[in-house]
């Protein structure tokens, strides 16, 4: 999903209702200035040209004739959790700051990190970023020079992001759900053959990675579990868009497992009320935290440990006891179906009796008493 903010700024609260910001917000004033022809702000400071998205072209149309815009902290909506994710990873970095963008469109959370780390700390960062869309992957290129992100801080990757490194086929261009300036939904399994690149794989020659943001279309847990031990040895936070049921539970099996402290997850395709509103999802969202890295000064590595696994025994029980009872549906179906099949030779065999040999005759005696005797 795409969305920028406006142009009033409003500290600390959303005039709309009255809530307050995450105060992570507070560390980040929001920008003020003269945004040239053909882009739009948000409150950071970073641009987005209009040829982008659809939608960016009223926003731009919107902006004062002078083009002097205020800006104002984003709305309370699907995107919000992103915005705080991207902004508690930047504001908790120590020394260097690495984030991977899975997915990526146009690098837009890319450029907001970069633009954060300007603000806050000046930092010295890494940025992955990673998109198989040909004409997506072109205003990546074009998004990060316009917010003079710097070409030596970044690794860019032409490929879609799958459970395993080499070819998969990806849809591209314009498409049954629109083209590259309307749709972001580009995922695997399409027509044209792109390169795939593994999470493992980008991971490999990092050390430690402050934010994975990844939004790969209905690809997650095919792409985040088979690194399960990348993930817990290398990495800190992950913000995943999700896109489906099946997909959200494998995620919090995997993290559960892992030990990881879920912050935040809401299911794709709903409204849900949360601590700043009632909010509509298009895809979900999920927030995990790997205490390995944040748990607190005072807590032992050895307790760390011991916490991790008790979630581990935890997510292994509630997966055992899901086992069982599906052993037990199984074998119950099973019986039912024994049993119903038993019945219906028995309705056979009584049907074909009554025809050979009909209630009342001596051939019905004579059939009675053989098979009493069997």
């Amino acid at each position: 999903m795409y969305a920028i903010s406006g142009m009033k700024s409003e500290p600390e609260t959303d005039a709309r209702t009255a809530r307050e910001h995450h105060p992570v917000f507070r560390r980040f004033p929001c920008w003020e200035g003269r945004v040239p022809e053909g882009l739009i702000v948000n409150f950071l400071g970073a641009m987005s040209r209009v040829d982008f998205f659809e939608s960016y072209q009223s926003i731009s149309r919107g902006y004062p004739a002078d083009r002097y815009v205020r800006t104002q902290y984003p709305p309370f909506e699907e995107e919000y959790f992103e915005w705080v994710d991207v902004l508690e990873a930047v504001a908790a970095a120590e020394g260097h700051f690495t984030m991977l963008e899975l997915g990526a469109g146009f690098g837009r959370w890319t450029a907001n990190a970069a633009a954060a780390l300007r603000r806050l700390s000046g930092l010295p960062h890494t940025f992955v970023v990673v998109e198989a869309e040909p004409t997506h992957f072109g205003w990546l290129v074009q998004n990060l020079l316009d917010n003079a992100v710097d070409s030596n801080s970044v690794r860019l990757v032409q490929a879609a992001v799958a459970g395993k490194s080499g070819k998969v086929g990806f849809h591209v261009r314009e498409t049954q759900y629109g083209g590259p300036g309307n749709w972001y939904g580009q995922c695997i399994g399409g027509s044209q053959v792109v390169e795939a690149a593994s999470l493992g794989t980008l991971l490999d020659p990092l050390h430690v990675v402050d934010l994975i943001d990844i939004d790969v279309q209905g690809a997650e847990f095919d792409v985040l579990e088979p690194a399960a031990e990348e993930l817990d040895a290398k990495v800190k936070r992950v913000h995943i868009g999700t896109h489906g049921p099946k997909i959200e539970e494998g995620l919090h099996s995997l993290f559960g497992r892992l030990g990881w402290k879920c912050l935040r997850s809401y299911p794709c395709q709903g409204k849900v009320e949360t601590e700043w509103g009632t909010i509509t999802f298009h895809d979900g969202v999920q927030s995990w935290l790997n205490p390995s890295y944040y748990s607190s000064k005072s807590v032992s590595e050895e307790t760390m440990l011991k916490q991790k696994l008790e979630a581990a025994r935890a997510e292994a029980g509630r997966l055992w006891a899901e086992l069982e009872k599906i052993q037990t549906e199984v074998e119950r179906e099973r019986t039912a179906y024994a049993a119903s099949k038993g019945r219906r030779l028995l309705e056979k065999a009584g049907s074909f009796r009554d025809r050979v040999a009909p209630a009342g005759t001596q051939r019905r005696k004579l059939f009675d008493f053989v098979t009493r005797k069997i």
